[in-house]
């Protein structure tokens, strides 16, 4: 990858800034004239970055934008085609070019430290792609919905950097803690989970082999406390203690650290780890960094195109994650490289905006500075003004609480 100012249009900049060239498989472009297996590929992440809908739309927006045989190879291509080539495209592609992104990334980032006082975190959770009811029935999870799940760890470099280094997507019927062995593994980074991961010997596993980790557990989870730690007075920690996890019928051999502590609402939580180098506190603040792979996984579905699936086969669908995977890790890496204090989301607003401009233009505007400042809206501490209702002579308008007329239409008789 590189940063030199060009002409070049931006959607084919961004493409440059990943290996493409390294996808030619004679195999698979046996008689092919013009959709190859790297021009598919580049399709379908321009599909990502530009927010293109369906492959309907595709196959218009090819034929209508300039410069498409120089980016593509091609001119025009038909929807059905996309799909079937898609649908065909072995999964392990698509998912070494995701690879390849992250593998730019982490030397991007390399110097990071992570979190201060907490160091570097991995994040690790699942979320679910719905399907319906009669295609997906491969995808059966319960007997009212059929999905598939995306297994992700995020890593968190520092405070403003956090980006998937690997996805396993599965079958909805695949349970969290069936692949959280390929997930944590790392001896130098902190793995925090959700209730969802609990399994005793596995956390034995982490603890033998120094793996730190931190992971939310129930209420029904029974902690057996073998020795006790002061607790700040007055703050949300309510317990600092030595554990061993488990009862007479099941049970961890290596002793944990239990944090007990309530949020802002007066929610509890119980956090089991093996950091032992942390405060109380800092051991609620690293649980608290978990909520950053909600917010991923909130802004994948938002920004790219991942909740409506363009496929219902497999490998279609396997294909379209690592896809928008890749587009993630290619803006983030754009707004790393280019230093800017814009967002991941405002970078990728951009490029959309000005896909068919020069990179140099897009630059430009990426770089811009406000004429003005404004330190944004200001929380009040006052109660909003009530609004007062207006028909603006076009609206039929009512008080809340007044109860139904007696001339409505479809009011219910009385008994």
């Amino acid at each position: 990858m590189d940063n030199i100012i060009s002409d070049q249009n931006v959607f084919s900049k961004f493409l440059s800034f990943l290996p493409f060239e390294t996808f030619k498989c004679s195999f698979l472009d046996i008689g092919v004239k013009k959709l190859t297996t790297a021009n598919l590929m580049k399709i379908c992440v321009t599909m990502q970055l530009g927010n293109w809908k369906s492959y309907e739309e595709t196959e218009e927006r090819i034929r209508a934008m300039e410069g498409t045989e120089e980016l593509f190879g091609l001119t025009s291509i038909s929807a059905s085609q996309l799909c079937r080539r898609v649908n065909t495209l072995p999964s392990i592609l698509p998912r070494q070019l995701f690879l390849d992104a992250v593998s730019q990334l982490s030397k991007l980032t390399s110097h990071g430290k992570g979190i201060p006082s907490l160091g570097r975190l991995h994040l690790v959770d699942s979320s679910s792609l719905l399907l319906g009811p009669t295609l997906g029935k491969w995808t059966y999870f319960t007997k009212h919905s059929n999905c598939v799940k995306l297994h992700t760890r995020i890593v968190i470099t520092d405070p403003g950097t956090a980006y998937p280094d690997m996805v396993i997507p599965s079958t909805g019927n695949v349970d969290d803690r069936e692949v959280m062995l390929e997930l944590v593994t790392d001896a130098h980074a902190t793995h925090v989970m959700d209730r969802g991961y609990v399994d005793y010997k596995k956390m034995d596993y982490w603890v033998e082999n120094q793996i730190p980790f931190a992971m939310r557990i129930q209420a029904k989870h029974k902690a057996n406390v073998i020795k006790s730690y002061e607790v700040p007075d007055g703050g949300r920690v309510k317990l600092d203690a030595l554990v061993v996890m488990g009862s007479n019928f099941r049970s961890m051999e290596q002793p944990l650290r239990l944090v007990e502590f309530t949020d802002e609402e007066g929610k509890e939580y119980r956090v089991v780890t093996n950091r032992w180098d942390l405060t109380s506190e800092e051991v609620t603040e690293l649980y608290r960094h978990r909520w950053i792979i909600e917010l991923f996984f909130k802004w994948m579905k938002q920004h790219l195109r991942l909740v409506k699936l363009q496929s219902t086969q497999p490998q279609g669908i396997w294909n379209q994650i690592f896809f928008a995977m890749t587009a993630y890790c290619v803006t983030l890496y754009i707004r790393l490289v280019e230093k800017t204090k814009k967002t991941t989301w405002k970078v990728l607003t951009l490029l959309r905006i000005h896909s068919d401009r020069t990179w140099k233009s897009f630059l430009q505007e990426l770089h811009r500075i406000p004429k003005r400042t404004s330190k944004g809206r200001q929380k009040s501490h006052h109660p909003p003004n009530e609004i007062e209702l207006n028909d603006a002579g076009v609206a039929i308008v009512k008080p809340v609480g007044i109860s139904t007329s007696s001339m409505a239409k479809y009011k219910k008789k009385r008994k």
